[in-house]
């Protein structure tokens, strides 16, 4: 059965809501990088005063022309618009020219928000070369040392491809969340239509049969009885069968898959607080039996953890080897409060279902009230079925553990 990945209920609002908190981080470190320059620069007394104002003004008009065409919409998800690209580099490199080198920041703003237009490399390519020629002429231009000189010739690249970078990251991360819901909303309804056509070829043919008999029957009830009681039998055949078939194809539509399984269970996890560890191997070598036992063994033993363990942190190992596929799940849950003591097993009894004892890797078992529940008494018996072996009880000095060992293959 098609099992669809699990997704946001509503991706797009998802996608939306990461989007705003990254524009907001973001217009929030430009607005302490350009308000802190802003700030100073009436009270410099260096720059003459017409310049100063100048500074105040044009910072004010870079941040709103930044904030309109960098951050209020995805850039890199249309054509780069030069007007805008020319607009931004304009104002950053006037800014600097003015302000000298106190003001590179301006020139690193100007870069990156440049090469968020990532549709193509080239508005990261073109303000790089900019930015670089602006910060070497004006360091040069104030006798700069080396490393200062070095700054200003280089940040305006740095943060171009980094502006670029990310923004083809964004775009990436977006197309796999639409795709990723696509898919799965397809799978859903591949998997309804498979149901569909499944359930059409099992009472088709039968109910019409059904159908034919019944208008036969009450047409010769009146005049031959002994036929019309002998549709009536082979009508209630007909009919049982069909629930029979109908009942096979539910119990294969319910039956759970382990890949599945250990997905829902990190999630149900991760929803109760519950900081878990999940590994599991490939499951195309396994049998559907083996398959559908271990997915039973992870959904059981996590509803319990969920439900009754108290515990903080989960373990869910499943592994395959030549002795069969092992399920583990383990929690720290507290101790049960009529822990008994260890309980051996006799090594030559079959398992019984559920059980106490020492495991194979001789670690003690405790009894737990855990143990005892309906649940793992019917995986017990499952995983019997196939010939496996289950052992769940608390372990020393405290949590719980269910253990699930099932044959390589289905035994009789």
């Amino acid at each position: 059965m098609i099992r669809p990945p699990a997704v946001a209920p509503d991706v797009a609002e998802d996608e939306a809501r990461l989007t705003r908190y990254r524009r907001v981080i973001i217009a929030v470190l430009i607005l302490v990088a350009l308000g802190s320059l802003a700030v100073g620069a009436p009270g410099d007394h260096t720059i003459p005063a017409g310049e100063r104002w100048f500074l105040l003004v044009g910072s004010v008009i870079f941040a709103a022309v930044v904030y309109a065409f960098g951050l209020r919409s995805a850039p890199t998800l249309r054509p780069a618009p030069w007007a805008a690209i020319t607009a931004i580099l304009g104002l950053a490199i006037s800014l600097f020219v003015v302000g000298g080198m106190n003001w590179l920041a301006v020139l690193a703003v100007a870069a990156g928000t440049c090469g968020r237009f990532g549709r193509t490399p080239w508005p990261a390519l073109v303000s790089s070369a900019a930015c670089a020629v602006a910060g070497s002429y004006v360091a040069v231009a104030g006798h700069a040392g080396y490393g200062s000189t070095f700054a200003a010739i280089v940040i305006g690249p740095l943060t171009a491809f980094f502006g670029y970078s990310s923004g083809r990251r964004a775009d990436a991360i977006s197309v796999l969340r639409r795709t990723r819901a696509d898919l799965a909303r397809a799978a859903v309804a591949e998997e309804r239509l498979r149901i569909a056509r499944d359930l059409h070829d099992l009472l088709g043919h039968s109910l019409s049969l059904i159908t034919l008999k019944a208008e036969l029957a009450g047409r010769v009830i009146g005049t031959d009885p002994g036929r019309a009681a002998s549709e009536i039998a082979e009508l209630e055949a007909v009919a049982r069968q069909s629930l029979s078939d109908v009942r096979t194809a539910v119990a294969g539509y319910r039956q759970p898959d382990l890949a599945g399984e250990l997905v829902s269970a990190r999630q149900l996890l991760d929803s109760a607080g519950i900081v878990s560890r999940i590994s599991g191997p490939d499951t195309a070598d396994l049998s559907q039996d083996v398959d559908a036992a271990l997915a039973w063994a992870v959904r059981e033993g996590t509803t319990n953890v969920v439900r009754h363990s108290l515990a903080t942190h989960v373990d869910i190992r499943v592994s395959t080897g030549p002795a069969g596929a092992i399920a583990e799940i383990c929690d720290n849950g507290p101790p049960a409060p009529d822990d008994a003591g260890p309980l051996t097993r006799p090594p030559t009894a079959s398992p019984p279902g559920l059980h106490g004892g020492t495991d194979h890797q001789g670690e003690t078992l405790l009894r737990s009230p855990r143990a005892g529940g309906s649940g793992l008494a019917g995986l017990a018996e499952r995983v019997r079925g196939l010939g496996g072996e289950l052992v769940a009880g608390g372990v020393e000095p405290h949590g719980f553990r269910l253990r699930v060992v099932v044959p390589p293959g289905p035994h009789a």
